[in-house]
């Protein structure tokens, strides 16, 4: 049983399908298929089973998938330690895309401090998924704004609040407005077409809000434009074609001002979290995620 086997496995593993995998891994489907056949020699067992053109972990399979990520984790780990700051180790973070676009960029720049020739793969998905590729050891790291499920091997700690507020760019007929602070009723700005997501790329709400915070049930919006993608979004928003309703840590950087709203009682903030699965049990991700 060989480490790179293992690796293809849990790629395999991870998307139930092997040309996927292949792409993921940069590995041709050939070479997928037969480091799986040598497992399942080796261990004669049954690692999958066909479904259509999917493929389906058997239990046997799930057992394994739960070893060789801790397998893997501990190799890449012992790497790491014995090659001190020398070393190098892929880094796997998920979370919501607004997450790992800001707050996931800043990690990175602390892990390098530390391991230089660190490299780092970004898993952009909701919360919920976040949390279980660090469960199956997909992902090393994970960054969420919604609870933490009880789990013993998970660690978590907070890194961040933000708070949503209402941006416009130059451009837009409320941008002047927004410069000068003036305030505006709410009844105002619901005049002007909006950008929303139409998946939570923006991170974990309130359970009476719409994807983006906003409470479109007590006031509803003109939602001109739904998107999954942030970049678009922040196009949208930037060249004045929309209003948005963000975080604020994502529009420090941006060219946008913040309407001051009235009478709208309402908002939206977040915790933001980063979670590990049991970091004590590997070096360098204890020393990350102790620092971070």
């Amino acid at each position: 049983m060989e480490i790179f086997e293992l690796r293809y496995f849990l790629g395999v593993a991870q998307f139930e399908n092997i040309h996927r995998a292949s792409e993921k891994l940069r590995v041709s489907p050939a070479s997928l298929s037969k480091a799986i056949s040598r497992l399942e020699d080796e261990l004669s067992v049954k690692l999958f089973n066909r479904d259509g053109r999917n493929i389906k972990l058997t239990d046997q399979g799930r057992l394994l998938e739960r070893r060789a990520s801790e397998i893997v984790r501990l190799e890449a780990g012992a790497r790491l330690e014995v090659g001190g700051h020398q070393g190098s180790v892929q880094v796997v973070i998920a979370g919501p895309e607004i997450l790992l676009s800001k707050m996931g960029i800043n990690i990175t720049a602390a892990i390098k401090k530390k391991f230089p020739n660190s490299t780092f793969e970004f898993h952009a998905s909701d919360d919920e998924t976040a949390i279980e590729q660090v469960i199956r050891g997909e992902s090393h790291l994970a960054i969420i704004t919604g609870e933490v499920p009880p789990h013993q091997d998970l660690a978590s700690k907070l890194i961040g609040e933000a708070t949503f507020q209402t941006f416009v760019g130059k451009g837009h007929p409320l941008y002047a407005a927004a410069r000068t602070k003036k305030s505006l009723p709410v009844e105002d700005v619901l005049r002007h077409p909006f950008v929303s997501p139409n998946h939570p790329l923006l991170g974990k709400v309130g359970l009476k809000q719409s994807l983006d915070g906003w409470r479109d049930d007590q006031f509803p919006r003109k939602v001109e434009y739904l998107t999954s993608s942030l970049k678009t979004l922040e196009e949208l928003v930037t060249t004045g074609r929309a209003i948005a309703y963000l975080p604020d840590y994502f529009c420090e950087n941006l060219n946008l001002e913040v309407l001051k709203i009235t009478g709208c009682p309402y908002t939206c903030s977040q915790k933001v979290k980063l979670i590990a699965r049991n970091p004590k049990a590997v070096g360098w991700l204890n020393q990350i995620f102790s620092t971070l």
